[in-house]
């Protein structure tokens, strides 16, 4: 479970890196958008063994936030690897000869911007997630 943390935070850390500095997003190349791809499997993956776990443990109010968030988390890798692609598309230059050629230059950033905002909802979910967490197994 804690990969899924680890990767969704480095996707998440790069990407916003990808959108700040585009030299970042240059030497990342396409392994931004599959960093991110891969952590929002991996997180959705974790998140339904979670709702697994729920069922055979039972059920406080305290694992009920902690799932919540897990989904939260879950929705935020998806969000984040569907914009990573499309802001990769809309700025690398393989994706600009192939497809978003004719784009205006303003998409690009917009879809940067998005993709910086669900970073960051990632970041506050997983962050959130893992408290409650570790409220469920140490208490408060």
């Amino acid at each position: 479970m804690h990969f899924a943390i680890v990767l969704l935070l480095l996707a998440a850390g790069a990407q916003i890196l990808a959108v700040v500095l585009p030299r970042f997003r240059r030497w990342l190349g396409w392994g931004m958008p599959v960093l991110a791809v891969v952590a929002a499997v991996v997180v959705r993956v974790t998140q339904s063994y979670g709702d697994i776990l729920l069922q055979t443990v039972g059920s406080s109010q305290v694992l009920q936030e902690h799932g919540a968030w897990g989904v939260r988390a879950a929705l935020g890798g998806i969000i984040l690897a569907v914009l990573s692609v499309l802001h990769w598309v809309a700025t690398s230059p393989w994706g600009r000869s192939r497809w978003a050629g004719r784009w205006p230059g303003w998409v690009g950033t917009t879809l940067g911007v998005l993709a910086a905002a669900a970073a960051v909802w990632a970041i506050v979910a997983v962050t959130l997630a893992g408290h409650s967490g570790a409220t469920a197994v140490w208490g408060s």
